[in-house]
């Protein structure tokens, strides 16, 4: 796999972060590389790269310096198919980001020579009605939309009624969402190579466990209650479904993927290291 354009992007909210990509700039230049800046970062750094939104990017790899909240941006942002990340871990955990600042030069430099592997993780295709939404790297959250009130709703699988819910809200996870959110409201990890989704309740008032399906599934959440509801993406796209006739959100595994450069596979080290025992870092 040989290089020739990436695009740059970053936090836009540490000075730290800014530093690097300019580092990073000037050894991407010495090696002709076409450079695509994030309009967010530009005015933060003094380069004359080109800018323009990540929604236009048509580049073989892409840099990410900050945490997953970075990452989770850029996908939801970029064209499909996905280019490679290379994630660069300036956040407060950084769970999907493997390489560590002071070892980013080093780790571009290996990009470069292509001595890396590529790890792909599938994700989630999210419909509401008749449309469709940005996919889901990490999860899909459905709530009433307002603290302290409940979503009411029917969970569907193939076709078939196989719960009801009361709950502040549920989400709907991935493999890789299964370290996130998921994990924080009670949810399993799920090993990045099962073929499999899982959908946890948020605060139920009912008992409701969270539930492992296969990925093969089609998984429907028919709203009762309330008539505003609230759909969350990877934390960034949000939508208020306002129109009665659509209160429906149809989950399936989706055609697409997210890819990350990575050097090593260290799922569990990863795993132990930011969220089991963080201290230990």
């Amino acid at each position: 796999m040989t290089f020739r354009s990436v695009g740059l992007t970053a936090r836009n909210d540490k000075k730290a972060a800014f530093k690097l990509i300019m580092k990073l700039l000037s050894y991407l230049r010495e090696k002709e590389l076409d450079i695509v800046l994030d309009p967010g970062i530009g005015p933060h750094i003094d380069a004359e790269a080109a800018t323009s939104p990540l929604e236009d990017w048509n580049v073989d790899f892409i840099i990410t310096v900050g945490g997953d909240g970075t990452i989770l941006r850029t996908c939801i942002q970029i064209p499909k198919p996905e280019p490679p990340i290379l994630a660069i871990n300036m956040g407060e955990r950084g769970f999907l980001a493997e390489v560590a600042p002071e070892c980013a030069l080093k780790a571009l430099k290996r990009c470069l020579n292509g001595t890396f592997i590529v790890e792909t993780c599938k994700k989630l295709a999210v419909s509401v009605g008749n449309r469709q939404v940005p996919d889901a790297l990490n999860e899909v959250f459905i709530s009433a939309g307002a603290p302290v009130k409940l979503l009411y709703a029917n969970l569907w699988k193939d076709g078939a009624r196989i719960l009801d819910v009361q709950a502040d809200g549920v989400l709907v996870a991935s493999p890789t969402g299964s370290t996130g959110y998921s994990l924080a409201a009670g949810g399993p990890v799920l090993d990045p190579e099962t073929d499999v989704f899982v959908i946890t309740p948020v605060c139920p008032l009912t008992p409701f466990p969270p539930i492992v399906f296969p990925e093969s599934s089609i998984l429907t959440v028919e709203i009762e209650k309330p008539n505003s509801p609230l759909v969350v993406v990877d934390g960034y796209y949000k939508e208020t479904l306002q129109d009665p006739s659509q209160q429906e959100v149809v989950i399936t595994r989706s055609r697409n993927t997210t890819s990350f450069i990575r050097f090593r596979k260290e799922f569990y080290g990863r795993l132990k290291s930011r969220l089991l025992y963080p201290k230990e870092r």
